[in-house]
């Protein structure tokens, strides 16, 4: 009699955890992950090129264009870093950098299927209901994956673009993710971009406007004259930067 009720206490003790206390702990996570998991992908809004004279640059084997001619040759700086890892710092006399970093695939930068994947997950698709079904399991580790991920935009300045936006960018030759809607003033915004064929390095464009003298910021026209000009350099073209022709 004894042993029977063990094993009945003992079913009741799993059946409890198993649909109502591991639920009940994965939803009090999902409802309590930080806000910048709640924002998911979308698209831009704004596809105009600006077409204001600027500067083309070309670091790093890559080339693109500015619309900005007060190009401060003086502040840039190329660092190589680690093996395969290069940045430029890129400065402007009004106040505006960019930091152009390039780097290998590699295990510990996840590529572009996975991050979408994972990007779309937000702690609302979470429900207790999809857990007691033994569903949503996969969605919450996915979460705690976006969590850990979106924490490293924005150079740990204090400041993370991601919250005021995610959006899905796609050029001639790159696809990617844009970090921060320029709509709404944030001293950092960012560009990842991956290689249409997967093979080549990704791209990395983080832009500081804390500094920069136009207190309305960078515009979304801008960020695509940037995106939809960047392109590989031919190997005899030189690092300098050219003036790019006026449009």
């Amino acid at each position: 009699m004894k042993i029977a009720r063990r094993i009945l206490i003992t079913c009741v003790i799993l059946f409890a955890a198993q649909y109502f206390v591991v639920p009940a702990v994965v939803l009090y996570f999902a409802r309590g992950a930080p806000a910048v998991t709640r924002i998911a992908p979308t698209g831009l809004q704004d596809a105009s090129v600006s077409q204001a004279p600027g500067t083309r640059l070309s670091y790093l084997g890559y080339e693109f264009e500015v619309p900005w001619s007060d190009l401060d040759e003086s502040q840039t700086q190329i660092d190589d870093g680690e093996p395969g890892f290069q940045t430029a710092g890129i400065c402007f006399r009004s106040g505006l950098k960019l930091f152009l970093s390039v780097m290998p695939p590699h295990k510990d930068f996840p590529e572009y299927t996975f991050l979408k994947r994972v990007y779309a997950i937000t702690p609302d698709q979470i429900t207790y209901w999809g857990l007691f079904k033994g569903g949503h399991y996969r969605d919450a580790r996915l979460l705690l994956v976006k969590s850990a991920l979106l924490q490293n935009i924005g150079l740990g300045l204090g400041s993370n673009p991601a919250e005021t936006g995610i959006f899905n960018v796609q050029t001639q030759g790159y696809k990617g993710f844009q970090y921060g809607d320029p709509q709404k003033w944030q001293p950092i915004l960012e560009l990842r971009l991956f290689s249409n064929d997967d093979t080549v390095k990704i791209v990395k464009i983080t832009i500081l406007q804390k500094d920069y003298a136009d207190p309305m910021g960078i515009t979304q026209p801008e960020i695509n004259r940037i995106l939809q000009s960047l392109h590989k350099a031919a190997p005899s073209d030189s690092s300098k930067p050219v003036t790019a022709a006026s449009n």
